[in-house]
C-alpha cells in the first residue's frame, strides 16, 4: 500500500537527520518541545509525544478536539516573534493490519504532512482567527486518506496517534516599489501593462490599468491615461505594498478578486490566488511583481493565458483561475470549475458508489467486545400532545415504580 512508503523516512526528509534535538523534556507528555532549530534562528520545529495514558490519541476527532488550542497558541508564539511564519502541520500515526495467511498483526507508522504535496501555511498578526480553521483542514485532510484507503479495500486500520509536530518558518513576503522595466522574456510575451510612475504606488497604477484600461489602447504605460479617483478603498494599506496586505486590501474592495505572480529564475511563480468568485459582481483583477536587488514593482497582467503558457504554439490556452490547471477548451474548464477549491484546498467530486459495491458491513469482529446486552435505537420523532391519549392514574402510578429506564424499556416493547 502507498501509505506504507510513508515513516521515519520521511520524517527524515522533512526535518533532517533527527538527531539534532535541542530541548528534550522526557516525560512531560502532551506539551509541546523544540526538537530543532537552525543556526539562524529562523525556523523551529516542535513536537509533541502522545502518552500511552492518553484517551484522546485513539482518536483523529477526539485528538482534535483535545489539542487544538495547543497548535494555535503555539504558532501565536512564534508569530509574537518572527512577525511572519511559514507553518507546517505533522502527525505521526500507526496502523495495524490482520493477515489471514501469516495468522499475525502487522504495524505500520504513516506521517500525515510530509511529501510533494506537504501543506504550509502563512500567518501573521492580522490572520491568526484562521490559525485553528488550517488545523481543522489538515485533520479532515488526514482523516479523508485514511477513509479512502478503506474504500479502496485496505486492511489496515488506525490504532492511534503518536507524534505530533508544528514547524515554524520565519517568511519574509516581498515589497512593491518604485518603477522597474519589464524583464525581456516577459515583455515578449506581450501579456503585461507596467505603467511608468514615478512614485511609490505602482499598485495603485498597476489596479487602474487593470480597470480602466485606454479607450483607444494607445500608450498603456503613461500613468495620464488612467484616473486618480478610481474608487478603490486604500485605507490602511502601505505603499509600497507587501504581497500581505492584498488580502487586506481585498476585504476592503468587495468587488475585486485579487491574483499576484512574480518570477523566479525566468519562471513565472505565484505569490497569491483569490479564493473570492469571479461574477458578475466580482472583477477578477492579475497583477504581475518583479524585482531587481531590494527593488520591487507591481505591474498589471491583461492575458493570463499567455503570462502562463511556455509553448510557442499559437493555440489557445484556458486557466482555471484557483488552482492555475490549463485547458485547451473552454467547456472542460467549465466542467473543472464546478469541482474545484483551489490551490490550498483539494477539488471534491461527488462520486456515487457502484452497484453491489454501495453497502457498508462491520468486518473487523476480532475487535468487538462482549457485552450481555446491546440496544440500538434510533428515534425521530415531535413529542406533541394528540387529545383523548391521557394516561390515566393507573398507568401513571405504574410508570412511578418503573422509573425512567423501565419506562423507555417498555416503550421500546410496545414498537417492536
Amino acid at each position: 500500500m502507498a501509505a506504507a512508503r510513508y515513516s521515519t523516512d520521511v520524517l527524515q526528509e522533512t526535518y533532517e537527520p533527527m538527531e539534532r534535538e535541542m530541548e528534550r523534556r522526557s516525560g512531560n507528555f502532551g506539551e509541546f518541545w523544540l526538537f530543532m532549530s537552525d543556526f539562524n534562528d529562523c525556523l523551529h520545529a516542535w513536537r509533541m509525544d502522545l502518552s500511552e495514558r492518553d484517551p484522546n490519541r485513539y482518536e483523529l476527532f477526539m485528538f482534535a478536539r483535545a489539542y487544538k488550542e495547543k497548535f494555535v497558541e503555539k504558532v501565536k508564539e512564534e508569530i509574537k516573534r518572527f512577525k511572519n511564519v511559514k507553518v507546517n502541520f505533522g502527525l505521526l500515526v500507526k496502523f495495524s493490519e490482520e493477515t489471514k495467511e501469516e495468522a499475525r498483526t502487522r504495524e505500520m507508522k504513516h506521517y500525515f504532512g510530509g511529501g510533494k504535496e506537504k501543506p504550509t501555511f502563512i500567518f501573521n498578526k492580522h490572520n491568526e482567527d484562521k490559525i485553528g480553521e488550517a488545523f481543522d483542514g489538515f485533520i479532515e485532510a488526514a482523516k479523508g486518506e485514511i477513509e479512502h484507503w478503506s474504500e479502496i479495500g485496505s486492511e489496515w486500520q488506525f490504532e492511534y496517534a503518536e507524534i505530533a509536530y508544528v514547524t515554524v518558518a520565519r517568511y519574509e513576503p516581498i515589497k512593491g516599489g518604485t518603477y522597474l522595466p519589464t524583464p525581456p522574456k516577459l515583455a515578449s510575451k506581450k501579456a503585461i501593462i507596467n505603467v511608468k510612475n514615478r512614485d511609490n504606488e505602482c499598485l495603485k497604477w498597476a489596479l487602474r490599468a487593470a480597470l480602466f484600461p485606454p479607450k483607444n489602447g494607445k500608450d498603456p504605460q503613461r500613468p495620464s491615461k488612467y484616473p486618480v479617483k478610481d474608487g478603490i478603498n486604500y485605507e490602511g494599506i502601505d505603499f509600497p505594498t507587501p504581497v500581505k496586505q492584498i488580502d487586506k486590501l481585498e476585504k476592503q474592495n468587495r468587488d475585486l478578486a485579487i491574483n499576484v505572480f512574480g518570477v523566479e529564475e525566468g519562471r513565472v511563480i505565484v505569490h497569491r490566488i483569490s479564493e473570492r468568485k469571479v461574477g458578475n459582481d466580482v472583477k477578477e483583477v492579475n497583477l504581475m511583481l518583479i524585482e531587481s536587488g531590494m527593488n520591487q514593482h507591481y505591474c498589471c497582467v491583461k492575458r493570463v493565458s499567455a503570462l502562463l503558457f511556455e509553448s510557442a504554439k499559437n493555440n489557445k490556452i484556458f486557466y482555471c483561475m484557483m488552482c492555475l490547471t490549463r485547458f485547451t477548451r473552454a467547456n472542460t474548464l467549465e466542467e473543472h470549475k464546478k469541482h474545484c477549491k483551489g490551490m490550498s484546498k483539494r477539488p471534491i467530486r461527488i462520486e456515487m458508489p457502484e452497484e453491489g459495491k454501495n453497502i457498508l458491513n462491520f468486518k473487523n469482529h476480532i475487535k468487538q467486545m462482549k457485552m450481555p446486552f446491546v440496544i440500538y435505537a434510533d428515534f425521530e420523532s415531535l413529542i406533541i400532545p394528540i387529545k383523548g391519549c391521557e394516561r390515566g392514574p393507573e398507568e401513571k402510578q405504574k410508570t412511578k415504580q418503573r422509573g425512567p429506564i423501565g419506562t423507555w424499556l417498555a416503550a421500546i416493547h410496545t414498537l417492536l
